[in-house]
């Protein structure tokens, strides 16, 4: 009788095993590839965590208000009384945090513009027409951050107050003006110099690729 091959006892096979090769076994350290925009290094991740957690900050005390505001609303329709404050404060955390905000969202784009004409430029073109948007933004920071710093310290030097139930120094609400541009300014600035340092035509290439 023929035994099917099926049931045919094998023997047991070694594993196959290949000998060591010290390049695969231990690759050489090398260090990190660097992301670059063009021929500019992207920003430090610890500046992002930085970032990120500025805006996060930001977010939760626009919340804040959101939330003082809708007391303020069931108080005054439910239990038929409100508080000035409660009124006041939610619109000054929402100037608050938008001013806050605006530096930081400003080189990622995030800010409201018109870019018909930008997107359809390319290569040196492209980097005169965003170096005379950097100039522009900073001039424009530069007059506000001014601005501000002169009107604050002429309500801290009237002692201006806020006549609510509680008297609310003026400089203390009108200080986001000038911290929030100022900050602004700053991160024009940063935009600034990374326009100034990207290569346009190296980075239109490898977005084409």
């Amino acid at each position: 009788t023929s035994i099917p091959p099926s049931s045919k006892p094998s023997a047991a096979r070694p594993p196959r095993s290949s000998p060591p090769c010290p390049g695969r076994a231990l690759p050489p350290r090398t260090h990190p590839p660097q992301r670059q925009r063009g021929n500019l290094m992207e920003t430090p991740s610890i500046l992002l965590r930085l970032k990120r957690r500025w805006i996060e900050l930001w977010g939760i005390v626009f919340f804040i208000g959101v939330g003082i505001n809708f007391a303020e609303i069931i108080c005054r329709s439910v239990f038929h009384f409100s508080i000035d404050l409660m009124y006041d404060i939610p619109i000054w955390l929402t100037i608050w945090s938008v001013m806050m905000l605006a530096g930081p969202i400003l080189p990622d784009g995030d800010h409201v513009s018109v870019d018909m004409v930008r997107d359809h430029l390319h290569g040196f073109p492209r980097k005169v027409c965003e170096i005379i948007n950097c100039l522009a933004t900073i001039a424009f920071g530069a007059v506000i951050t001014w601005g501000g710093v002169v009107f604050t310290s002429q309500c801290y030097e009237f002692n201006m107050n806020i006549i609510r139930c509680i008297s609310v120094p003026r400089w203390l609400v009108e200080s986001c003006v000038p911290i929030g541009m100022f900050l602004f300014t700053i991160f024009a600035v940063y935009q600034l110099v990374t326009v100034v340092r990207t290569n346009y035509v190296k980075a239109d290439r490898q977005a084409d690729e």
